[in-house]
This record gives structure tokens, C-alpha cells and sequence, in this order.
């Protein structure tokens, strides 16, 4: 029984130590160089899609463009996430921070410190997906980066919230490095009563 247990217990030491021995820099280098870029985007949440233009300018900013039907503009600051519903005219804001996306936005990304990799899956197809939470807030949800390996590039990410609620994004016909102006992520702040945290 004693040699059973130490071999487990080596077993699992084996494990715990592959585990801690990945090496995410290239993860981590990609999108720290991703300063700018923009592309068409496919969105699933709930079993809706929409599709549309995402711009990013990091830190802090992304401004996502939804086509008809759904007319909705999403834009981000380092403080709030903003959803506008052009057909309503009406607007809701949520405390970025409160969010996994924060994570991609900002200034210095790492899967380390206030963050952990919780799963790591290499696949057949040349992709390789990488599930983050934050040490911790594990129940305010997660989100699963979806790169591509040949060459190295973010093909999407899923983000889970703290209800459960799915949302997808996947990138397509993306250009980085470009030009975007400070003004199409300009916002105004909310009002007490529109502040959600």
C-alpha cells in the first residue's frame, strides 16, 4: 500500500508540476504587441448571432459595431463598458473590471498575479485554447482565448459571466498596427442611476 501511495504521489506531483511548467510567453508577447487592430467579428450569445466591426486601441479601448438587426454599439474605457441599443436609444454601463474582458484590454497582459490559467488545450487543428479566471473572483466568470498557432494570432475569445451566460467572439479579416481616432471611442460617463458595478 505504501508503494501504491508513493507512486500516486508521484503521479500527481508529475501532473501538478507539467502543469506549472507551461510556457505562455509567446501567448503573453502576441498580445502585448497587439496595440491596434480591427476586423469583422461574428458574435453568439444565447443562441443569437450578430456579426459587425471590432476596433481595439489598448489599453482600455474597443468599440464593437453591430450590423441591422441588431444596431447595437458596444465601447469600453478603463472604467465602463458601455452597451447602446440605437433602435431604443438607450444605454447601460457595467463596471469593466466587473468583467472577463478587462483582461485582453489591459495595459500590461499576463497569466499570472491577480490572474490563473485554469485549463490549456491543445487541438488538432493548429489552435490552441487558454481559459483564464481571476485568482480571486473565480465565480464572476472566465474567459477562453482562442489562438492560432501558424502563425501565432488570436482567432477569438468566449467569455462566461457570473450568471452563466455564454457570449462568443470570432475574429475575421483582422489588420493590426492601423490608425483609429481617439474620438470613436469617445463616450459620456454615467449617471448615478446608470452606473452598474
Amino acid at each position: 500500500m505504501k508503494k501504491i501511495a508513493a507512486i500516486l504521489f508521484l503521479a500527481f506531483s508529475f501532473q501538478a508540476q507539467a502543469q506549472e511548467s507551461h510556457d505562455y510567453s509567446a501567448y503573453e508577447n502576441y498580445l502585448n504587441q497587439l496595440k491596434t487592430f480591427e476586423g469583422h467579428f461574428s458574435h453568439t450569445s444565447n443562441g443569437k448571432v450578430g456579426t459587425g466591426l471590432l476596433r481595439m486601441s489598448r489599453p482600455w479601448k474597443m468599440r464593437l459595431d453591430y450590423n441591422a438587426p441588431q444596431n447595437l454599439l458596444v465601447l469600453t474605457s478603463k472604467e465602463w463598458l458601455l452597451t447602446y441599443d440605437k433602435d431604443l436609444d438607450e444605454s447601460n454601463y457595467l463596471s469593466l473590471s466587473s468583467t472577463p474582458a478587462e483582461f485582453i484590454l489591459r495595459p500590461s497582459i499576463k497569466f499570472s498575479g491577480d490572474v490563473e490559467v485554469t485549463n490549456i488545450i491543445r487541438k488538432e487543428n493548429d489552435t490552441t485554447e487558454i481559459t483564464l479566471v481571476k485568482r480571486e473572483e473565480h465565480d464572476a466568470g472566465h474567459i477562453t482565448l482562442v489562438f492560432n498557432e501558424k502563425p501565432l494570432s488570436l482567432q477569438e475569445w468566449t467569455i462566461v459571466d457570473a450568471q452563466g451566460s455564454k457570449t462568443t467572439v470570432q475574429l475575421d479579416d483582422v489588420k493590426t498596427d492601423v490608425m483609429l481616432p481617439e474620438r470613436i471611442f469617445k463616450f459620456p460617463k454615467p449617471s448615478l442611476m446608470q452606473q452598474v458595478f
